[in-house]
């Protein structure tokens, strides 16, 4: 195998890399989750990367047991013998998609934070305040808009690295950390890849939706200013 920081061939059981001395992270995945795609312990009952609750495996059921119907005393099976279990069920799944939508939501608050917050504070600004000194307005517009997503980038990446399946930063680039910083109009899309990610996360959509808005409104407003300067020449 190779080192992840240096690329050098290291053995297999090597704790830390001989030339660099990084440290060598090993997961052993036993299961996938479906919802993110992240790899999760045997031991785990939720997700790593999206918080979702895992159902174990048979052989790790209680008494070493699977789901397979057994039959009692006169025939009946024991496992659904009310079938009030699909139903239970089915409660159950709604409830983990609440609950694993509002895990996510509290891990991934920074990104979503920057993908949400600058495009409608902005938009906000612009509509709303100095309507009167336009030109003013629509620097500031830009300059409240990038403020707001170098912050939240910025608290977004710090978050990152103390994550380990993130290995200190390893795993993404400084191209990726600049995107972030400036341009998270494309480094979403590649966040979203990062180990550990869900991949059918919307904050990506999302951002682009308020950009375009954005972006619509201060040509609104561009034109409208070189109609007024227009008018008054």
């Amino acid at each position: 195998m190779n080192c992840p920081k240096c690329g050098a061939d290291i053995d297999a059981h090597t704790i830390n890399c001989p030339k660099c001395g990084n440290p060598i992270i090993r997961i052993k995945p036993m299961r996938v989750c479906t919802n993110c795609g992240s790899d999760v312990p045997d031991e785990a009952d939720k997700c790593p990367g999206c918080g979702r609750t895992i159902k174990r495996r048979k052989h790790q059921t209680a008494g070493g047991f699977g789901s397979t119907n057994t039959s009692g005393a006169g025939g009946f099976s024991t496992s659904d013998a009310s079938g009030t279990g699909a139903f239970d069920g089915g409660v159950h799944n709604a409830k983990g998609t609440v609950g694993g939508f509002t895990a996510e939501l509290k891990k991934e608050k920074y990104v979503w934070l920057q993908a949400v917050v600058p495009g409608v504070l902005a938009l906000a600004y612009h509509w709303l305040v100095l309507r009167d000194n336009m030109e003013f307005n629509l620097a500031n517009t830009f300059l409240i808009f990038e403020a707001l997503v170098f912050i939240f980038g910025y608290m977004d990446i710090k978050d990152l690295e103390k994550r380990p399946e993130m290995m200190g930063g390893l795993v993404y680039s400084n191209r990726f950390v600049y995107m972030t910083y400036f341009l998270p109009i494309l480094s979403l899309w590649e966040r979203k890849q990062l180990p550990g990610m869900n991949r059918r996360a919307m904050y990506p959509l999302v951002h682009i939706v308020l950009v375009t808005i954005l972006v619509f409104s201060v040509m609104i407003s561009m034109n409208s200013v070189g109609t007024e300067m227009r008018s008054v020449i």
